[in-house]
């Protein structure tokens, strides 16, 4: 659940600068002031995973819905994650069965209200290039976890300039698994409906509830 919730990251928009100029402090405080200016955002999005130890690689897309406070829905073809900020159902249609908890934020959580929040003092960050596809360019982020337990070995950002969104999100983790996050059709405070955040089992569905 930890990937899911890094993800989430990806939504986060860069305030417009010249990214020649920008020093690192700059960049994160900005990233925490543009957020807390976001109340919601949609997305489609591509995950490739390559495990560490199997070297066995998946691909796959879906679609993420958020609102804040801490209200999330991840739907794929494997999975669909939904939590209203108190409940999470996270349901496998392979499976036909829905687990229910109670919505939790503890310090490993990766969701955007705690990774933002906590970036300058919990994350080493650099500024590692920039690139350039077609006519579009990206300023490159490279992001290390100051705790040596942390689940996330490194991130690489890549940001679109210009329109400051993150599109590219590489993560390599404790178990050298690396993901990659890729994001389209960002859209942001179009005034998400609090429905959107509730689950109901389709029928036939296991229900496991933890709560």
């Amino acid at each position: 659940m930890r990937k899911w919730w890094l993800m989430l990251f990806c939504l986060t928009i860069l305030p417009a600068a010249n990214a020649r100029q920008l020093q690192v402090g700059e960049v994160t405080q900005n990233v925490q002031r543009r957020y807390e200016r976001l109340e919601d955002a949609t997305a489609r999005f591509t995950q490739h995973v390559k495990f560490g130890f199997s070297k066995i690689e998946q691909t796959f897309t879906g679609t993420l819905t958020m609102k804040k406070p801490n209200k999330y829905r991840i739907e794929s073809e494997h999975q669909t994650l939904v939590t209203d900020g108190v409940t999470v159902w996270s349901y496998s249609p392979v499976n036909k069965q829905v687990i229910v908890d109670r919505y939790k934020e503890n310090q490993n959580s990766l969701s955007p209200e705690r990774f933002l929040l906590n970036l300058p003092a919990h994350y080493y960050a650099s500024i590692i290039g920039r690139e350039q596809t077609g006519g579009t360019k990206f300023v490159v982020l490279r992001l290390v976890p100051k705790d040596d337990q942390s689940f996330v070995k490194s991130m690489k950002v890549t940001i679109e300039e210009g329109s400051w969104i993150v599109r590219k999100v590489e993560l390599i983790d404790v178990n050298d698994t690396e993901t990659t996050y890729t994001i389209q059709d960002v859209q942001l405070n179009t005034k998400v409906k609090d429905s959107a955040f509730a689950f109901s089992p389709p029928p036939g569905t296991e229900v496991v509830d933890l709560r």
